[in-house]
């Protein structure tokens, strides 16, 4: 359970316009626990060709990313969350009680890949990047995830858990906890608030869940878990003044 195609083109998406605005960029650097190793994606693009155990992206736009991680273990856990990187930043994967999440360090982290984020190329002259593979090496491939939002794997074992809560304002605490580091697509969240049988911890659930919903776009999905029209015009008027 979590806490949240070749890339080496880590294109810009959605953030193209600071380009002409600013030359400021910034950096992000992520490590894993000892002896274990992960994929990163960023804004779903994904940005190593093997897993690393340290990585650091400079040459960043100043702004917010989606951040998902797969790590290369047998559970696949992954992590998704939404991190500002306005400022350059450190972070580790730590593992709490199942979950896995995303802390910020205060050190430095001299990573095992260095990578440019706007050309997407590997920094050969840092000291610990790896020297790119032949093409007739085998390159190894992440594993399956739905490509939005939490994994299938990690979703399911939400759900189960949710599922077997009998006390609904406990089961409410729980779902909020898990989104707030694992951000979730619509689908996955329709489904949970599918889950409660108060139309108020349905609606409660659904106005949190929104601030982490990969596909605000389909937002609309929503309507469809609510007993009463009134339901519906609340969540839509609350997404409104946002």
């Amino acid at each position: 359970m979590i806490f949240a195609t070749l890339p080496a083109v880590a294109q810009y998406h959605g953030h193209s316009e600071h380009a002409n605005k600013s030359k400021m960029n910034t950096w992000m650097s992520i490590t894993a626990p000892r002896h274990k190793t992960f994929w990163l994606f960023i804004d779903e693009v994904l940005q190593n060709e093997r897993a690393v155990h340290s990585i650091r992206i400079e040459n960043m736009w100043p702004d917010e990313f989606y951040i998902r991680i797969e790590l290369d273990n047998s559970d696949q856990n992954s992590v998704g969350q939404f991190l500002d990187l306005r400022t350059s930043q450190s972070y580790a994967i730590e593992e709490r009680r199942g979950f896995y999440g995303l802390v910020s360090m205060p050190s430095h982290v001299n990573a095992d890949l260095v990578m440019d984020y706007r050309s997407g190329t590997i920094d050969n002259t840092h000291p610990n990047s790896p020297v790119p593979p032949s093409l007739n090496e085998e390159f190894i491939v992440p594993p399956m995830t739905t490509g939005l939002g939490m994994s299938t794997k990690d979703f399911d074992e939400v759900y189960a858990l949710l599922q077997k809560e009998s006390m609904e304002n406990t089961r409410l605490s729980i779902a909020k906890q898990v989104i707030s580091s694992n951000p979730m697509s619509t689908a996955q969240i329709v489904k949970i608030v599918k889950l409660f049988s108060f139309e108020s911890n349905k609606l409660e659930f659904a106005k949190y869940a929104f601030g982490y919903c990969v596909d605000k776009k389909k937002y609309y999905l929503l309507n469809d878990a609510f007993d009463h029209d009134s339901s519906k015009r609340e969540l839509n008027e609350y997404i409104q003044k946002l």
